[in-house]
């Protein structure tokens, strides 16, 4: 009787996320290929998907299906005879299911129609350095989010209902000394670093044609692992990785013709969150099994891939010598060991994406800052760009001349995405502890990747993390990989001895 029950719930849970895809179909489709005048119309289809979605996720069939095998209010598990890892699926249904219940499905309509007006706005204003232009939209979804925060509710932060959404159970009481110490540690290094004489790097910025860079980007994803027949890249204004399925990846890059590095960085890191999504369980899709953990768990297999992996000196060792048969004219000359330092050099910028490792956290602590403002009400939006200027002078010695490489660089205040920005910090934290579990089970790691070997790291991955789904929290993931709760030291570490061997410290 329970598997019965089990399988019409899932059953149902699955149509959810089949018509969730078809929501990320459109939102991929209007970030790659949708034409500009028909942004009405789309906001229009996702405010209609969005409700549909929700519909379902708190109707009486769910809601039949699920307190059948737990119960709502107490969280019980109803028959004897579940699997763990169903227990474990049931539990997360029902924290979905609770929270989903708390948002009237007319806010979840507003909230969607919102944001999809706003970030053709963004776009627009972007382009032209207005943030004026932007402002009222932005308004519109830091009210929505107060709300937002206000019906699910919190118990010591408005922030934390926000945050809860993207790292299930994260605080900001975690996060603000945990970002505090980061902070200190990050700009003083940084300062120890920017004194030394700065690396050639001139080579970096060649022009390299779009098309050929579009193949090497291909050669990267196939070596890591991916296949057309079940992935595809595109472009972007800003790069972003959307798993529809197990078999159906979709990924961006943007492409820059003087910087075939962020072009590379960003495949590798959207590759990283690509093969999450690939590696999930399909045999349990639609369940909670078959989805990321957390943005935070996410973001560490992006930044795996993109950091600890790609701007290592074996994994060049392999690739630079293909980089050189694809632009012989613009690093046929370069020598790797010039080329390894260029690619690590630590240069306090004005864009988040193309940050290096030491600058980097920094930028998403500048953003947590407005954020936590903007929560409680301490920051009018119309004073971000004031403030955003003065936290990167304060913290990376760097102010920007014009919104589009200031508050405007991002999509995701335009997609009503606050709160997220901390999980990308969160998933450097996790993606070194983890690093430092795979090192002990490959201590030889350096070799093979340097005789151009990835599965076993892809491997690694699929066993003590992809395949889980959501069968344990992050917290219970990081303990069971690591043996140690998350801490800031083991990221700290990584980059003080890396960086000072680089810049001889």
């Amino acid at each position: 009787m329970s598997a019965f029950a089990y399988d019409k719930l899932l059953a149902l849970s699955k149509n959810i996320a089949l018509m969730n895809s078809i929501h990320c179909l459109l939102d991929w489709d209007q970030e790659t290929y949708m034409p500009k005048d028909a942004i009405e119309l789309r906001s229009q289809q996702s405010e209609i998907m969005a409700s549909l979605i929700h519909k379902q996720k708190t109707g009486k069939a769910f809601a039949k299906a699920l307190s059948s095998l737990i119960a709502i209010e107490t969280g019980e598990i109803l028959p004897s005879d579940l699997s763990t890892p169903q227990i474990a699926a049931l539990k997360q249904w029902r924290r979905d299911y609770l929270r989903n219940i708390k948002l009237p499905n007319a806010f979840v309509k507003q909230f969607a129609k919102t944001t999809s007006a706003s970030t053709h706005a963004w776009q627009t204003a972007k382009e032209h350095n207005d943030f004026k232009a932007f402002a009222p939209h932005l308004e519109k979804i830091v009210i929505l989010s107060r709300k937002k925060a206000d019906i699910l509710g919190f118990s010591e932060h408005p922030y934390d209902a926000l945050l809860d959404l993207y790292e299930p159970d994260m605080k900001t009481s975690f996060l603000s000394p945990l970002f505090c110490k980061l902070k200190h540690e990050l700009t003083q290094l940084l300062k120890d670093i920017i004194v030394k004489p700065p690396f050639t790097e001139d080579f970096l910025y060649r022009h390299c044609p779009a098309h050929s860079q579009m193949t090497f980007a291909h050669t990267l994803l196939h070596k890591m692992g991916f296949h057309k027949s079940s992935s595809r890249l595109d472009v972007s204004s800003h790069p972003f990785c959307n798993g529809m399925q197990p078999k159906d990846t979709r990924m961006t890059t943007r492409i820059h013709p003087e910087n075939m590095m962020s072009n590379i960085g960003a495949v590798m890191h959207e590759g990283g969150h690509g093969l999450y999504n690939m590696n999930l369980p399909i045999e349990h899709y639609g369940s909670p099994l078959c989805e990321q953990v957390s943005l935070g768990i996410d973001e560490s297999q992006s930044r795996w891939w993109e950091t600890l992996v790609g701007q290592s000196k074996p994994f060049w060792q392999f690739f630079f010598p293909l980089l050189q048969k694809e632009f012989p004219e613009q690093f046929g000359n370069v020598l790797l060991d010039d080329f390894y330092p260029a690619i690590n050099s630590v240069k306090p910028g004005l864009i988040r994406i193309d940050a290096d490792e030491v600058t980097y956290n920094l930028h998403i602590i500048v953003r947590f800052e407005i954020e936590k403002g903007l929560m409680e009400g301490n920051l009018k939006v119309k004073d971000i760009p004031d403030i955003w200027n003065e936290k990167m002078r304060e913290y990376l010695g760097v102010s920007p001349e014009f919104d589009g490489q200031g508050c405007l660089q991002d999509i995701h205040w335009s997609l009503g995405f606050i709160g997220y920005f901390p999980t990308y910090t969160l998933g450097n934290l996790y993606s070194v502890q983890f690093f430092e579990a795979f090192e002990k089970a490959h201590s030889n790691w350096k070799e093979r990747v340097a005789q151009g070997s990835l599965d076993f790291i892809r491997d690694w991955l699929r066993e003590n993390i992809h395949k889980h789904g959501r069968q344990f929290s992050s917290e219970e993931l990081c303990r069971r990989v690591t043996g140690k709760e998350l801490s800031h030291e083991p990221y700290v570490k990584y980059l003080t001895n890396k960086y000072r061997q680089l810049y001889y410290l």
